[in-house]
C-alpha cells in the first residue's frame, strides 16, 4: 500500500511539473491525483514517503499554481498545501516567502465560507478544520504576518453566519484564540478588529460575528485585558480617535468576561455625573444594562457605580430619570429576587411622587410589568402605593393605573386558578377599581369597561367567577358596594331604554310609520346617549344607526344581548359578530362597540345566578357565615338591578326561605322584596306556598325579616298584595293584644301602612290605639341612675321606639301621603316625647330610656318633614334641633349623622343643617368627630 502511494505521489509530482494546457485538466489533476493522494497520508510519514512527495511539494507552490487566476484552481491548491502542512507538521514544509504566499491563499479561501450553498463550501470547511486542528497557522506569528492575521480575523467576522455548523464556528474560534494567546504583543489594529464587531443592533455586523468576537474575548480575557482597558479608558477620557462605541464594547465584554472590567467600569461614575445630558443618558443606559444582564451579580467593585446609578433616578433631567426606570425594570425582570431588588424597588417607590406625569406613569408601568412577570416579587403594599395613583392629578396616570391594576388582578386570578399557592393579597383591587366611579374626571365608561371585560381571565369558568365575586363581596366596604350598584344601575337604565326603543321600532316599522317612530323614540335615544362619554356624539351616531338601512342583523344581535337568558360567553361571541358587520373605520363602530358591552349581561348572567345558589349551599355546609352572607348580598344586588335573571327561581327561593340559616333566609327575603314583581311577571302567577311562607315570617321572623317579607308579599302577588296583605293585616291586629313577637308585628304593620294604606285604614284606630295606650303610655320604675349607660335601655323602651316607627310609617305611604289625615295628633305625641322623653310627663322611665325616645322622636320628625314639613310647627322644629343637648353624647352624634345623611340624600330641607350651628361648646369633641366622619 505504501509503495503504491509512493508511486502515485511521484507520478502526480511529475505531472505537476508541466501543467496541462486546459483548466479542466489542471482541476482533474489536482483533485483526482494530488488532493486524493495527499489526503491518504498520515502526519509525520516515513522518510520514503516524504521523499516521494517532494516533487509534488515543490511543484504545487510554483507561481503558475499558487497564483493561478482561476478560483477553483486556487481552492484546490489551497487544499493540497493545507494537506502538506498537516503532513509535515510541526515542521514547516517551505521557506518563509512560500509559507507567506500559502497563508495568503488560505485567508482568501476562507472568504468562501460566507456562502454555505456554494458547492465548494465543504472543501473550504475541511481546509479550515485542518488548519485549526493542526495549528499550522501559528507559523504566521513566526513570519510576523501581522497584517495577514488581522485580515484573517476580519474575514472570519465577515463570513460568520448562523448557518455555520459547530465545526466551522469552533475552528474559527480556535484559530483566533490561539493566535491571540501565542502573540507576544497584540497590536492595536488587531484589538480594534475584535472590538469593532461588538455591540447590539449593529447593521454592518452580524449577530454571529458578535458572538464569535465575544467568545474569543472570553477565551483570551487575560491576554486582551490590558488592551481593552486602555481602549476604554482612553475612550472615556476622550483621547481615543477611533469610532467604536465603547459603551457597547463595555456591555459585550461584561457579558462574556466581566473580570476584564473590574478596573474600568468604576470610571463610568464620572459619566453618570457629567453635565452633558446625552452622555449621562448613555451612561445610565449602559450601567443599567450591565446590571440587568441575565445572571449578573453586582460585586463589591461595582457597588459604588450601582449606588450612583440609583441616584440618577432623581436626576434633574426627565430623560435621565426615565432611562433609570427602564433599566430598573430590566434588572428586576432578569432576576426579581436578586440581592439588590429591595434597593431597586425603593428607587421606584421614590419616583411615585415625581413632578412629571410621564415619570409617574412609567413607575406604574415598571411595577406592573414586574408584578405581571412574577407576582411574588412585588409586595401587595407596593401595589397599593401604585394604586394610590388612581387619585393622581393627571388623568393620563389615573387611566393607565386603572388598566394596569386590572392586569395585575387578572394575573393573580390566573395564578390561583392554575394551582399556585398565591394568597388573596390582591383581592382588594376590584373594590379599589370600583371606587374610581367616584373620581370626577374618570368617566364611568372607563371604569365599567375594565369591570365588564378585563377583570377576570378568559380561562375562568362561571363557577370560578362566582367564587371570586363571593370572596370579593365578603370584603367590600359600603362605598365599594354602592359603586357597583351605581354601575349596575346605569346598565339597567340603558337596558330599559334600549328595550323600549326596540319595542317602539318593532311596533311602528310594522305599520310603516317611520315619522312616528322617530318622534316616539327621540326621548329613548336621548336617554341612551347619556350613558356614553360624549352624549352629543352618541346621540348623533344613534340617529345615524336609526336611519340606516340594511341593519336588521344589528338590531337582532342587540335584542339577543338584551335577553336575560343570553350568557356572558354567548354575549362575547355576539359582540364579535356585531363588530364584524362594521369595521373599525366605520362611523358607527365606537357606538356599537360600547353599546354592545353596556347592554349585555357581562358581570352577572343567568348561569352565574344558578351557580350562586349552589355556592350558597356549599358555603353554608362549610359553616362559613361570612361567605354565605356575601352570596345573599350578591343575590340582593342582582334582584335590584338585574331582576330578570331571577325568573324561574320561585322554587329556589322557597327553599332558601325555609332554610334554618337566618342569613340565608333574610337574604332571600331581601331579594324577593326587590325582584318579586319581576319574578311574578315572568312566571305569570304567584306561588301559594311562597305566600304562606312569607306570611309566617311576617308574624314570627325578626324585624328585618318581617320588613322584607311584607314588601316581598306585595311584590309577588298580582293585586300588589292587597288580598294577601288584607289577610295578613287581620291576623296581625288580632295578635296585638297577645303581645306575641311585638317588635316584628309592629314592623309588619308599619310596612303594610306604607305600601297598602287602604288595607291599613280598615283597622287603623285599633293599631294606633294599641300603640298609644298599651305601649307608649306604659311606664316603669327607674333604677340606680349611676349605673345607667347608653346601651342599657329597657325592652319597653325598644318597644316604644318600634311603636313610634310604625306610627311614622303610617304617615309616609308610598302613594298619596298628602291625603292622610290626623297627623296633628302624631305631631303632638312627638312633641311630648321630645319635651319629656315620654308621651306624658306622668310616665315614669329611666334617663337613658328618655334619651333614646327623644332621639327616636327627633328622627321621626326629620323623616316626616319630607312630606309634612309645613305641618310641623316652629316650636316642634326648635325642640327637634335641640335634641343634641340631651345629656348622652351618643344622642348628639347619632342625630347629627342622621341629619347630614338626609340632607345629603336631598330628602331633608337644608334648614335642618342649623343643627350643626348651635353652640355646643368649643371643647365638644363629639361634634368634631361627627364633622370629620360626615364631611370628609
Amino acid at each position: 500500500m505504501a509503495q503504491k502511494l509512493q508511486i502515485q505521489l511521484k507520478q502526480v509530482g511529475s505531472s505537476l511539473q508541466n501543467p496541462p494546457a486546459s483548466k479542466d485538466a489542471v482541476v482533474t489533476l489536482l483533485t483526482v491525483d494530488a488532493a486524493a493522494s495527499l489526503s491518504e497520508m498520515d502526519q509525520s510519514p516515513s522518510k520514503a514517503l516524504l521523499e516521494s512527495m517532494q516533487t509534488l511539494m515543490n511543484a504545487i507552490v510554483k507561481p503558475e499554481y499558487l497564483k493561478h487566476q482561476d478560483e477553483q484552481v486556487k481552492l484546490l491548491v489551497a487544499a493540497c498545501t493545507c494537506e502538506i502542512t498537516r503532513i509535515t507538521a510541526p515542521e514547516a514544509p517551505y521557506d518563509d516567502d512560500v509559507l507567506k504566499d500559502i497563508f495568503h491563499l488560505f485567508v482568501r479561501t476562507f472568504k468562501g465560507l460566507k456562502d454555505t450553498k456554494d458547492p465548494s463550501f465543504g472543501r473550504i470547511v475541511n481546509i479550515l478544520d485542518t488548519v485549526a486542528k493542526y495549528r499550522s497557522f501559528v507559523v504566521m506569528l513566526d513570519l510576523e504576518c501581522d497584517d495577514l492575521v488581522n485580515e484573517m480575523f476580519k474575514t472570519f467576522f465577515n463570513v460568520a453566519s448562523d448557518e455555520h455548523t459547530e465545526i466551522v464556528t469552533v475552528a474559527m474560534e480556535t484559530i483566533m484564540a490561539v493566535l491571540l494567546e501565542e502573540s507576544e504583543d497584540i497590536g492595536e489594529d488587531l484589538l480594534l478588529t475584535v472590538l469593532s464587531v461588538l455591540g447590539r443592533d449593529k447593521k454592518d455586523v452580524s449577530e454571529a460575528a458578535r458572538r464569535l468576537g465575544m467568545e474569543v474575548i472570553r477565551q483570551c480575557a487575560g491576554k486582551l485585558e490590558p488592551g481593552i482597558k486602555q481602549f476604554i479608558l482612553s475612550s472615556i477620557s476622550g483621547a481615543s480617535k477611533h469610532h467604536i462605541d465603547y459603551h457597547e464594547v463595555i456591555y459585550d465584554v461584561y457579558s462574556c468576561a466581566p473580570q476584564v472590567l473590574k478596573k474600568v467600569v468604576p470610571s463610568l461614575t464620572k459619566e453618570l455625573l457629567t453635565d452633558k445630558v446625552d452622555l449621562r443618558v448613555k451612561a445610565v443606559r449602559l450601567v443599567g444594562d450591565l446590571f440587568a444582564h441575565k445572571g449578573s451579580a453586582i460585586p463589591k467593585t461595582f457597588q459604588p457605580i450601582f449606588t450612583e446609578f440609583l441616584k440618577r433616578s432623581s436626576d434633574d433631567t426627565m430623560e435621565v430619570r426615565m432611562s433609570v426606570l427602564e433599566k430598573v425594570k430590566l434588572c428586576l425582570l432578569s432576576d426579581p429576587f436578586r440581592e439588590e431588588a429591595p434597593k431597586l424597588l425603593g428607587a421606584l417607590r421614590d419616583r411615585l411622587s415625581d413632578d412629571d406625569e410621564s415619570i409617574r406613569k412609567q413607575v406604574v408601568a415598571v411595577v406592573s410589568d414586574v408584578a405581571s412577570h412574577d407576582l411574588s416579587s412585588i409586595s401587595s403594599d407596593t401595589i397599593k402605593l401604585v394604586a394610590a395613583h388612581l387619585e393622581d392629578k393627571s388623568l393620563l396616570v389615573k387611566k393607565y393605573t386603572l388598566e394596569r391594576l386590572s392586569d395585575i388582578y387578572r394575573i393573580s386570578c390566573l395564578k390561583q386558578h392554575g394551582g399556585s399557592n398565591l394568597n388573596d393579597d390582591y383581592d382588594w383591587i376590584p373594590g379599589r377599581i370600583l371606587k374610581c366611579l367616584y373620581e370626577k374626571d374618570l368617566e364611568p365608561h372607563t371604569v365599567g369597561q375594565i369591570l365588564y371585560t378585563s377583570l377576570f381571565p378568559a380561562e375562568f369558568s362561571v363557577k370560578d367567577k362566582v367564587k371570586k365575586w363571593v370572596k370579593l363581596f365578603s370584603n367590600f366596604d359600603e362605598v365599594e358596594v354602592k359603586a357597583l350598584e351605581k354601575l349596575l344601575e346605569q346598565k339597567q337604565r340603558l337596558q330599559l331604554d334600549l328595550h323600549k326603543y326596540l319595542s317602539l321600532r318593532q311596533t311602528y316599522l310594522q305599520d310603516n310609520d317611520a315619522s312616528e317612530l322617530q318622534k316616539k323614540a327621540a326621548p329613548c335615544i336621548r336617554s341612551i346617549s347619556h350613558c356614553f362619554v360624549n352624549p352629543t356624539k352618541a346621540e348623533a351616531d344613534f340617529q345615524l344607526l336609526d336611519q340606516s338601512k340594511d341593519v336588521d342583523n344589528i338590531w337582532k344581535i342587540l335584542t339577543t344581548l338584551l335577553d336575560a337568558t343570553t350568557s356572558s360567553l354567548k354575549s362575547r361571541t355576539l359582540r364579535d359578530e356585531l363588530l364584524k358587520i362594521v369595521d373599525e373605520k366605520h362611523p358607527l363602530y365606537e357606538l356599537l362597540s360600547t353599546l354592545s358591552i353596556k347592554c349585555s349581561y357581562t358581570i352577572f348572567d343567568k348561569e352565574f345566578v344558578k351557580d350562586l345558589v349552589l355556592e350558597t349551599d356549599l358555603q353554608k355546609s362549610d359553616g362559613n357565615k361570612t361567605l354565605t352572607k356575601a352570596c345573599m348580598d350578591i343575590f340582593a344586588i342582582v334582584g335590584c338591578f338585574s331582576p330578570l335573571l331571577l325568573s324561574g327561581m320561585e322554587n329556589d327561593f322557597a327553599h332558601l326561605l325555609e332554610d334554618d340559616d337566618e342569613v340565608i333566609k333574610e337574604g332571600a327575603l331581601h331579594v324577593l322584596a326587590k325582584a318579586g314583581e319581576t319574578i311574578r311577571e315572568q312566571s305569570g302567577e304567584s306561588s301559594s306556598s311562597l305566600d304562606l311562607i312569607l306570611e309566617r315570617i311576617c308574624l314570627e321572623g325578626t324585624r328585618k325579616q318581617a320588613k322584607y317579607a311584607v314588601h316581598a308579599l306585595a311584590a309577588i302577588t298580582k293585586d300588589k298584595g292587597l288580598k294577601s296583605l288584607s289577610v295578613l293585616y287581620k291576623r296581625l291586629v288580632d295578635i296585638l293584644e297577645k303581645r306575641t313577637n311585638l317588635p316584628s308585628v309592629l314592623q309588619s304593620l308599619g310596612c303594610i301602612a306604607q305600601i297598602a294604606m287602604p288595607v291599613f285604614e280598615t283597622q287603623e284606630s285599633k293599631v294606633i290605639g294599641f300603640i298609644r295606650k298599651s305601649i307608649l303610655s306604659c311606664g316603669q320604675k327607674t333604677g340606680d341612675k349611676a349605673k345607667e349607660s347608653w346601651d342599657a335601655r329597657s325592652e319597653l323602651c325598644s318597644l316604644k321606639i318600634f311603636g313610634i316607627k310604625t306610627l311614622v310609617k303610617s304617615y309616609l305611604p308610598v302613594k298619596d301621603a298628602h291625603l292622610r289625615v290626623g297627623i296633628d295628633e302624631l305631631l303632638k305625641d312627638l312633641q311630648n316625647l321630645l319635651s319629656f322623653g315620654e308621651i306624658s310627663k306622668d310616665v315614669e322611665s329611666s334617663s337613658v330610656d328618655k334619651a333614646h325616645l327623644k332621639l327616636a322622636s327627633a328622627k321621626a320628625i326629620i323623616r316626616l318633614s319630607k312630606h309634612w314639613d309645613k305641618k310641623i310647627p316652629i316650636d316642634l322644629f326648635h325642640l327637634t334641633m335641640r335634641t343634641s343637648e340631651v345629656g348622652f353624647p351618643e344622642v348628639k352624634k347619632l342625630f347629627l349623622n342622621k341629619v347630614y345623611q338626609y340632607i345629603k340624600d336631598k330628602s331633608l330641607d337644608s334648614k335642618y343643617a342649623c343643627a350643626f350651628l348651635l353652640d355646643f361648646g368649643p371643647q365638644n369633641t363629639i361634634l368634631e368627630e361627627v364633622f370629620e366622619v360626615t364631611f370628609n
